[in-house]
């Protein structure tokens, strides 16, 4: 590897004299190899006194990045002169053909030669100074399944280490979670050891590749000549762990939880008056990939449901990642209802087999007043053989004094009407003050949402409200009450009607 950079350097030093004292129109500077996924940095070296440089922004499909430009000035003999150096750099994921490109250099077109750069296979470092090396728990695994993925990098005390930068491991396919990042002893007194862990849960069926990670370390460069720097001289490397290959096993048709899981669910009554809310909480909790639950959706008939984000809380027990899922619902029914079983199936790799867990499910009774259908029916008399309507139509004439009598008659019912209308209009007013008054008086969530749920639908804010009040804390409810009081009376300014 050392032989391999000091080959690089002398070539690019070479290249530059060559550059520099040659007169050489232009210079295409670029590595013979790299590895895959390293940057590949390359320049364009133009000499003259007037220069067009290229624009380059893919080569071979891949996207080109400028990265930093030189400029050097040389004036001969009254002629001023220039020298560019445009570098580049793309990422390398296959062997790179690099094209000749045109230069416009002193109104003549120059051209840099083509080059291929070939992609070398990655091997594990081999070093008495570090060691880069990565491991899981298990090889065989099914579709989102736990893998505990370990990099372990071991390194020499004494050596003085100015900076590591580990290119963090791609993980296609994978969902990944991080773990703490450890620093561990070794038992060999000359050596340190640091370890970086993460969770993978595999998202597709098949033979998968892990692939080499790699860990730019920068040391202390050793030179008799380092008394000449005005900074202490460095030198970095690259490390290559090994690879991994997984296999990975779809789950049974139809099923994407694999672990041990269990479920239970609660409701705080089973008896409502018209109006009122039922509270449903549901809690599902085990070791396995319970990120992958889908949401849990109920469908109840003729009922009004409002459901609370879900919960969701993650951690390891016993080396086994899971955690918990509550979600809590309200719901409001004018007639009886039930509130059906939630059935939830996952994978046990134990027994091999396809478990379903579920609640059990509960019927809620509503009372209340029935709305009774009135139907106005027609009168008719009935004879022997057939039903006929009765029609009577009279022709009435009207005298002048009686006209003016209806006349009053119906200034009367107007004024009748507007007292009535100014009368329930207060009333209402009246009514909403006290409703202001009741909801100051509350003093728990679980008070404000009975009080509240029937006025859902009347207005946003208001709703958002009352939809958190079920999972709020008290200092939580605190500030939601604040907001609240202010809501109402914007809609009491409204002239909003409210019906207690």
């Amino acid at each position: 590897m050392m032989k391999q950079s000091l080959g690089k350097l002398i070539f690019i030093i070479s290249i530059f004299f060559t550059a520099s004292f040659v007169n050489a129109a232009v210079v295409l500077q670029a590595p013979e190899s790299f590895y895959k996924g390293d940057v590949i940095n390359f320049s364009i070296v133009a000499s003259g006194t007037d220069i067009k440089m290229p624009e380059i922004t893919d080569i071979d499909g891949v996207s080109v990045q400028k990265t930093r430009t030189s400029q050097q000035t040389t004036i001969r003999n009254g002629v001023r002169s220039f020298q560019i150096i445009q570098g580049y750099a793309l990422l390398g994921t296959k062997e790179i053909n690099i094209p000749s490109f045109e230069i416009v250099i002193d109104n003549k077109i120059e051209k840099t030669e083509a080059k291929t750069i070939k992609m070398l296979e990655v091997t594990k470092t081999k070093s008495d100074l570090y060691d880069l090396s990565i491991s899981v728990d298990k090889n065989e695994v099914f579709v989102g399944e736990a893998v505990e993925f370990t990099l372990r990098f071991k390194y020499k005390k004494d050596l003085q280490i100015v900076n590591l930068d580990l290119k963090k491991p791609a993980f296609e396919n994978f969902w990944v979670k991080d773990l703490q990042t450890q620093k561990q002893q070794n038992i060999d007194p000359n050596y340190e050891m640091q370890e970086i862990k993460y969770l993978l849960f595999p998202q597709k069926s098949g033979k998968i590749d892990l692939a080499s990670v790699r860990i730019d370390v920068t040391t202390m460069k050793n030179s008799s000549a380092g008394s000449f720097y005005l900074s202490t001289p460095t030198e970095t490397k690259p490390v290559y762990s090994n690879s991994i290959k997984l296999n990975v096993k779809a789950l049974p048709s139809g099923v994407n939880l694999i672990g041990d899981f269990q479920i239970s669910s609660t409701v705080d009554k089973f008896s409502l008056t018209q109006g009122e809310a039922v509270s449903y909480k549901l809690h599902i909790e085990g070791r396995g990939n319970l990120d992958d639950l889908d949401e849990v959706v109920l469908d109840i008939p003729n009922t009004t449901i409002y459901d609370n984000p879900s919960q969701k809380e993650y951690n390891i027990q016993n080396n086994l990642y899971g955690g918990k899922y509550t979600k809590a619902y309200s719901i409001v029914g004018q007639n009886d209802f039930t509130i059906p079983s939630i059935k939830i199936r996952y994978f046990d790799k134990q027994t091999m087999e396809i478990k379903t867990i579920q609640t059990k499910s509960y019927d809620i009774k509503v009372k209340g007043e029935t709305t009774q259908k009135k139907i106005l029916e027609v009168g008719s008399v009935v004879t022997q053989d057939k039903t006929r309507e009765v029609i009577n139509r009279q022709v009435i004439e009207t005298s002048f004094v009686e006209k003016i009598v209806y006349f009053m008659f119906g200034v009367l019912f107007s004024i009748i009407l507007i007292g009535i209308y100014w009368y329930f209009k207060n009333r209402v007013k009246k009514e909403e003050t006290v409703l202001f008054t009741r909801v100051k008086k509350t003093k728990t969530p679980d008070e404000l949402f009975k009080l509240l749920v029937v006025y859902i639908n009347i207005d946003e804010e208001l709703d958002r409200i009352i939809y958190k009040l079920e999972n709020l804390s008290i200092q939580e409810y605190k500030n939601e009450k604040s907001t609240l009081l202010k809501t109402l009376k914007q809609l009491l300014e409204k002239d909003l009607k409210l019906e207690i």
